[in-house]
């Protein structure tokens, strides 16, 4: 991430990664004062590929 921490204004790095809910939810931490941010970086692609798969069954029939 390349925005400053709105705390401290010191440099971020990426401390964790969770697609489990179907989204892509980073979360940065602050080098200097720990200030922790929280981004949604939208549907994960494992979701999409599964929507897609199931569309496509579904319009084949298939279960």
């Amino acid at each position: 991430m390349e925005d400053p921490c709105p705390k401290c204004g010191g440099e971020f790095h990426q401390t964790d990664k969770n697609t489990f809910s179907g989204e892509v939810w980073r979360e940065y931490t602050c080098r200097q004062c720990g200030f922790v941010l929280e981004v949604n970086d939208g549907q994960a692609l494992w979701q999409v590929l599964h929507d897609g798969t199931q569309k496509d069954r579904d319009e084949q029939g298939k279960p």
